[in-house]
C-alpha cells in the first residue's frame, strides 16, 4: 500500500471520527418541524397535508389547519378566495398575523361564515374570528349572515385591524368588550344590520380613519368604554354614533353627516367628550336627517366646543362654547320673561310647542339662545329656522325648499 493512500484513507477516518462527535451535540436539522415566518394558504389549490404550506406554489387549504402549524410571530398569507369551508369560529393564537390583500381592503379573500363561541361576559354568541393577544388582521373581508352573527370578536385583547372589509355581517363587524384595546384603522363597515362596531364594558382602544357606510348604527359605544374615536367618516347609517350607559369616549375630527335619523345619540349617563375649550372637537356634524347631536341623557350638559355643527338641530343640553342650547321639553313651565314673550311669538303665528323627544315629527325653532320644538306647519318648509329679530322673520337653516315664514294670523 503506497504512502499515498494511506493519507487518504487516514484523512477520511479522521472527518467519519469528527461527524459522529457532532451527532450528539446538535440536534438533526431534517427531523425538526418547518419554521417559516410565512406561511401560506389557498381555499382552491391548497393541500392539507404536512408538506404544504411553505410557498404560493404549495400551500395549505384552510386557515384552520394553517394555524395548528404555526408559532408566534407566524404570518398566515392568504390568497384570493372564499374560506367558507373553515372550522368556525377561527380561533387565532397570539402574536399571529392573517394577512390578505391590503391594497383592496380584502375585496379579493373572503372569509364567510361563522360558530359558536361562549364569552366570559355575553355567553352564546356566533362569532367569525376571535382575535388573540398581539395579532394583527389586515386585507380581508368578513362577513357572518348567522343569527346574531359578528365578524370579528376582541375580548381583552389588543389586536391591530387594519385595512379590512366588514360587511353584512347579521350583527356587527367587530365587537369590542371586556377590556379590550384594539386598534381598528382604515377598515370599511358596510351594509352591517346592527352596528359597524360595538365597544362596551371597559373597553378602551383607537377607533381611527374608518368608514361606517349604510349600518344600523355605525358606532355603539356603551358601559363604561373610553375609546378614542377619531378622523373617521360615519355616514348615510340609521344613527352614526350612540353613546349609552357610563361611556366616556372621546370624539375627535370626525365626519358624522347624512345619517337618516341622528348623528349622535347620548342616553341614560353616557359623558363623551366632544370639544372642550382647551381641547376642540374638530368634528363636522352636520345634515343628519332629525339632529346632529341628541342629548337625552340624565340631565347630563355635554360639551361639544369647536365643533362644525348647525346647533339648531342640537337637542337636548349641550354646551357648544358660546351658547348653551338647551331644547325645551315642558315650555309652559318656563316662567322667565324671555320665554314667556318667545311663546307669544309662537302662539302669534299659530305654532304648536311639543316635545322634542315625542318622536313625532317636529320643527326647531330658534329665538335667541334657546332651541323650541314645534308641531310641522304648512307654512314652514324647511326643518330648523333662527328668529332673525331685526326682521321679524324666520330664516331657514336646513337644506330644503326654504322661504320666510309669514304668519297668517297677526303678521310680523
Amino acid at each position: 500500500m503506497s504512502s499515498r493512500f494511506k493519507l487518504k484513507t487516514s484523512v477520511l477516518l479522521m472527518n467519519l471520527a469528527i461527524s459522529s462527535s457532532l451527532i450528539g451535540t446538535f440536534p438533526v436539522q431534517a427531523q425538526l418541524p418547518p419554521t417559516a415566518s410565512v406561511i401560506y394558504v389557498n381555499p382552491v389549490t391548497g393541500t392539507n397535508t404536512a408538506e404544504a404550506g411553505t410557498s404560493a406554489i404549495s400551500p395549505y387549504k384552510t386557515i384552520t389547519f394553517a394555524l395548528s402549524q404555526t408559532k408566534p410571530g407566524t404570518t398566515i398569507q392568504l390568497a384570493p378566495g372564499n374560506y367558507n369551508s373553515e372550522s368556525f369560529p377561527i380561533l387565532l393564537k397570539p402574536g399571529i398575523t392573517l394577512r390578505g390583500d391590503e391594497s383592496s381592503k380584502g375585496r379579493t379573500v373572503v372569509i364567510e361564515g361563522g360558530g359558536i363561541y361562549i364569552s366570559r361576559f355575553f355567553a352564546k354568541q356566533n362569532i367569525t374570528i376571535l382575535a388573540d393577544q398581539d395579532t394583527t388582521i389586515v386585507g380581508i373581508t368578513v362577513t357572518n349572515t348567522n343569527q346574531r352573527g359578528t365578524g370579528i370578536w376582541v375580548e381583552s385583547t389588543n389586536p391591530k385591524i387594519t385595512n379590512n372589509t366588514f360587511t353584512k355581517n347579521f350583527r356587527e363587524g367587530v365587537f369590542v368588550t371586556g377590556t379590550g384595546n384594539p386598534q381598528v384603522e382604515n377598515n370599511q363597515f358596510v351594509q352591517n344590520t346592527a352596528n359597524g362596531i360595538s365597544l362596551t364594558k371597559s373597553s378602551q382602544g383607537e377607533i381611527r380613519n374608518n368608514l361606517f357606510q349604510n349600518n344600523g348604527f355605525g358606532l355603539a359605544i356603551g358601559d363604561t368604554s373610553t375609546a378614542v374615536v377619531t378622523e373617521n367618516q360615519i355616514v348615510q347609517n340609521k344613527d352614526g354614533m350612540v353613546i349609552s350607559e357610563s361611556a366616556k369616549p372621546l370624539v375627535r375630527k370626525n365626519v358624522i353627516q347624512n345619517n337618516i335619523r341622528d348623528g349622535i345619540v347620548l342616553i341614560l349617563n353616557a359623558a363623551p367628550d366632544l370639544g372642550t375649550n382647551d381641547n376642540p372637537g374638530s368634528n363636522t356634524i352636520n345634515n343628519n336627517g332629525r339632529y346632529n347631536l341628541y342629548n337625552a341623557t340624565k340631565n347630563n350638559t355635554i360639551s361639544a366646543v369647536g365643533n362644525n355643527i348647525d346647533t339648531s338641530r342640537i337637542s337636548g343640553s349641550v354646551s357648544t362654547g358660546n351658547v348653551q342650547r338647551s331644547t325645551m321639553n315642558t315650555l309652559q313651565n318656563d316662567d322667565s320673561s324671555s320665554s314667556n314673550f318667545n311663546m307669544a311669538l309662537l302662539k302669534k303665528w299659530d305654532l304648536t310647542p311639543i316635545s322634542c323627544t315625542s318622536g313625532s315629527p317636529v320643527v326647531t325653532i330658534v329665538i335667541g339662545s334657546i332651541q323650541y320644538c314645534v308641531a310641522p306647519h304648512p307654512d314652514l318648509t324647511a326643518n330648523s329656522y333662527e328668529y332673525n329679530q331685526a326682521t321679524g322673520k324666520l330664516r331657514a337653516l336646513a337644506n330644503s325648499p326654504v322661504r320666510a315664514y309669514s304668519p297668517k294670523k297677526g303678521g310680523l
